[in-house]
């Protein structure tokens, strides 16, 4: 759809990564017009796993706003039956699910994937896209919101949910957003390797090796989904990850962390820091834009799954609230909504940073006195359980699951 008119509508989105789409798919449940806005063409694949895991809540929220798509990402997902946790070589906790329905605590699908039945839903339901038509400017005031985009048209929009990432336009263009945190020192390698056998033990287990011998004392984190497996290497500081990164070194330490059949199994591999940055405000002066997802706040993927688990929830209540917003008997209501919402996931967002933060100084361990803690919880977690669980729940943070909201759950 690429009008060259100017076009009101009840809603726009920025962007149509799966918080996008789950907005526009919100905004569809409320019975509202909506408009995606994407930079990128409709057919520009996207690579690697990225944001793989959806706990329960999160599928929940789903379901709420577009039921059977919790069913369409159980059937794509791998499904975890145990957690294991390791201190230089030797297991220190492990835990067995007990038996339960697919899906039943989450799912583990690659971010495409997700994507795909997003999307295809999206369509179904109406949902009108502007491929590669990204944002470069938008305004609002007492009204409503003007985008204009790249092709030079404008739109405009009584609300907006800008969810068009880390480095959104639309904050970046309205001030007064700007995204606050820290980024840690620390590098990390990430990398997606295609499953040999899809019954292999290891795709049945999540594991976090705590000084891992076979990459010179470094942690490892393996997760499991959906026809593979997400590992993620901490690098020390003085670490090159460029070398590290290079096929031959990738397949060197994938193969000793993995096992030798992964080492021509290597799909796609990253590298990233570990963020943890909230916006300031959640909302803009005239109460007509909501951000969400890493628009609003970036978190590390080795942390918790906090980025989309609380981005899912940011785009379904914040497109509940712009509902009742428009419906509102006066502006001053329909402000009140917005700013109650707002602060609420901003909220929620600041402690989910708190978890993040504690989970890197955790992995960290830069002082002799967290080193010993953890050196000790290793040593007791045979004896006392709750050593082991505090061990296995440190790269969380200590919460085993995001901040999702403080009404819901």
């Amino acid at each position: 759809m690429q009008e060259s008119s100017e076009q009101t509508v009840p809603i726009v989105v920025v962007g149509a990564g799966p918080v996008g789409l789950v907005a526009a798919l919100a905004a569809r449940h409320a019975d509202l017009p909506v408009i995606v806005v994407e930079k990128a063409a409709e057919d520009d694949p996207r690579s690697g796993s990225r944001a793989t895991y959806l706990f329960r809540e999160s599928l929940d929220f789903l379901e709420g706003i577009a039921p059977g798509v919790a069913k369409e990402l159980v059937a794509l997902s791998g499904q975890w039956g145990a957690l294991r946790t390791t201190y230089r070589g030797k297991t220190v906790y492990t835990k067995t699910f007990v038996p339960a329905p697919p899906g039943a605590f989450g799912v583990s699908v690659q971010q495409p994937e997700q994507e795909k039945v997003l999307r295809k839903r999206c369509i179904e339901e109406g949902v009108q896209f502007r491929w590669s038509d990204g944002v470069t400017d938008a305004k609002t005031d007492s009204l409503g919101v003007t985008l204009t985009l790249e092709s030079g048209n404008r739109l405009h929009a009584l609300y907006v949910v800008a969810a068009d990432g880390a480095r959104s336009a639309v904050r970046s263009s309205l001030g007064g957003m700007d995204l606050e945190g820290e980024r840690s020192e620390t590098g990390f390698i990430i990398v997606d390797a295609e499953a040999s056998d899809q019954f292999a033990p290891e795709l049945n287990e999540r594991a976090f090796h705590y000084n891992h011998p076979a990459v010179g004392g470094r942690n490892v984190l393996i997760v499991p989904f959906g026809g593979g497996l997400r590992i993620d290497l901490q690098c020390f500081p003085e670490d090159d990850i460029e070398r590290l990164q290079t096929p031959q070194e990738l397949k060197k330490w994938v193969s000793a962390v993995a096992g030798e059949k992964y080492a021509d199994k290597i799909i796609w591999s990253s590298t990233y820091r570990f963020n943890r940055s909230v916006a300031s405000n959640f909302t803009d002066r005239y109460r007509r834009v909501l951000l969400a997802g890493e628009a609003a706040h970036l978190f590390p993927p080795f942390g918790g799954g906090r980025g989309l688990n609380s981005g899912i929830p940011d785009a379904v209540l914040g497109v509940e609230a712009i509902a009742e917003a428009i419906r509102a008997v006066n502006s001053e209501s329909a402000e009140q909504l917005i700013d109650a919402v707002a602060k609420e996931r901003r909220s929620a967002a600041l402690a989910n940073r708190k978890e993040a933060s504690k989970a890197l100084v955790r992995m960290e361990a830069r002082t002799v006195f967290r080193r010993l803690q953890r050196f000790s919880a290793a040593s007791l977690a045979p004896w006392w359980k709750a050593c082991g669980i505090w061990l296995d729940r440190s790269p969380t943070g200590g919460s085993i699951r995001p901040v999702t909201t403080r009404s819901r759950f």
